[in-house]
């Protein structure tokens, strides 16, 4: 079926018939693949680009941050400063 020259020749003439079609369809086609690979590419640098930034970060270090206490909580006033003692 692959070099079936009845298909081939069917082909060749839809394309010959449809030249403003078959150009618009491989314009459309090859901008998608285009834009494929730009959003891939920039997906995988962000990627890179996080994965390097973190690893330049302690490896066990933990972050503990008190911020202010919004609630009154056994007759203390809400708005206290949180502080955090190693």
């Amino acid at each position: 079926m692959l070099f079936d020259i009845d298909v081939w020749q069917e082909i060749f003439s839809t394309i010959r018939k449809n030249k403003l079609r078959t150009f618009l369809t491989g314009f459309s086609v090859a901008v998608a693949i285009f834009m494929l690979i730009i959003l891939l590419g920039s997906t995988r640098g962000l990627m890179n680009g996080v994965d390097k930034s973190f690893t330049q970060e302690a490896s066990n270090a933990m972050t503990v941050q008190g911020w202010r206490t919004t609630k009154a909580y056994k007759g203390q006033n809400p708005g206290r400063s949180i502080e955090v003692n190693n």
